[in-house]
């Protein structure tokens, strides 16, 4: 059996794809965000679906803090200056690793 994690924008798309998917009465597991579990096909075998969802963005970027002063840095730095990928919402970000 494969095992199939969908994720979605927001609970509300999470819960549409889950009951279009599969048909019948489903009942989310948690609350915030929700998961919906059932077993169907995937690509020709059996399969165990996860649909659940994060809630806005679950990252941002951002330059480190040595380019954050408008005064003592030049635009044209920022065109090469590394980029900070930092988890906004680190609870979504460790439910996704759980479901995952």
């Amino acid at each position: 059996m494969v095992g199939v994690l969908m994720v979605a924008e927001k609970p509300s798309i999470c819960s549409a794809i889950a009951h279009a998917l599969c048909p019948g009465k489903l009942e989310p597991r948690g609350h915030m965000p929700p998961v919906y579990e059932f077993t169907g096909e995937f690509q020709g075998r059996r399969a165990e679906y996860r649909v659940t969802s994060v809630v806005g963005h679950v990252f941002s970027t951002d330059f480190p803090q040595s380019y954050q002063s408008w005064d003592s840095v030049e635009p044209v730095e920022l065109f090469s200056a590394p980029v900070l990928r930092v988890a906004e919402k680190k609870n979504i970000v460790a439910h996704l690793a759980r479901e995952a």
